[in-house]
């Protein structure tokens, strides 16, 4: 049975937000502080200002007058994300995510806010391949372990770029099932190369092997957010996750006040890694990934 979509409050309007709301965008995520920090850091880069030449990414509002109660992200590659405010607020934007259906690809956040959600894409004939509960965790000067430290962390460099592409999309395949480099390798080498010249991919690297990376997928100053951890595994279990992770985190706080990271329920050893380094929980976030639905026994093909 389909879950029933929220009432949403009546006083609320939803509109396509622009340049003028970036102040108030700000405000609405400042009260969040570092749980939405991705779709932040955005705004303070200036994406309500000036968009890609394919129009993305968007920033869809839930108003009631002239404040905001919700946000919806969408960006590029068909990524939706509600940001700050309840469940029946966020449930304001699900008519915006339905007459999206067509391009989304993926759906995540605050558990409740993608729950609000998914009823509506649902609704629009989307079907979800995966969908995972991941633990938000936070860390800040006060509870980073100080012995957690790894010497041979650096800053990743251009000619290590096929090296992080092949791990980035070895991760991913683990993580959500599916493979980046395989879906569109130009692009996807094109966010790397981004990352690694803004300095947010950090590397442990000997000789000519890859053995662990992650990098700062949001970086404002509510905080900073570090995505994509991969161990090599013939390297892990040897602590790499926890020094390494708590090292990019450490120097993240150098301008940052808090760090996030998000990990999946189920993977145990990677949430030991990261509570022996220092991050505690701090609530549930919820990942969506979509695809084709599978076909029906004699449909044919």
């Amino acid at each position: 049975m389909a879950v029933q979509p929220l009432t949403t409050p009546d006083e609320l309007t939803t509109r396509l937000l622009g340049p003028r709301d970036a102040p108030e965008a700000w405000r609405f995520l400042s009260r969040c502080g570092v749980r939405d920090v991705f779709v932040a850091s955005h705004v303070w880069r200036g994406a309500l200002e000036q968009r890609l030449s394919d129009g993305l990414p968007e920033f869809h509002g839930a108003f009631a007058g002239d404040r905001l109660r919700a946000l919806l992200f969408l960006g590029s590659g068909g990524l939706a994300l509600p940001a700050g405010g309840e469940a029946r607020d966020a449930a304001a934007l699900g008519p915006v995510l339905a007459r999206r259906a067509g391009t989304l690809r993926a759906l995540l956040g605050e558990r409740a806010n993608v729950g609000a959600l998914w009823p509506y894409a649902q609704a629009a004939g989307v079907w979800s391949r995966l969908d995972v509960i991941e633990k938000f965790m936070t860390a800040d000067a006060d509870t980073l372990d100080p012995e957690a430290r790894e010497s041979e962390l650096r800053a990743a460099v251009i000619e290590d770029l096929e090296l992080i592409a092949r791990a980035s999309a070895r991760a991913h395949l683990e993580e959500m099932g599916e493979d980046p480099m395989a879906r569109n390798r130009e692009a996807f080498l094109g966010r790397v190369a981004r990352l690694i010249m803004e300095e947010r991919i950090f590397v442990v690297r000997r000789g000519p092997t890859l053995v662990f990376k992650a990098e700062l997928s949001a970086l404002c100053p509510l905080g900073a957010q570090i995505a994509g951890v991969y161990t090599e595994p013939e390297f892990r279990n040897r602590g790499l996750a926890r020094r390494g992770t708590a090292e990019v985190a450490r120097r993240a706080l150098g301008t940052a006040p808090a760090v996030c990271l998000f990990v999946r329920q189920d993977n145990a050893p990677a949430r030991r890694a990261y509570e022996r380094g220092g991050f505690r929980y701090a609530g549930e976030a919820r990942t969506m990934v979509f695809g084709d639905p599978p076909a029906r026994p004699g449909s044919g093909g």
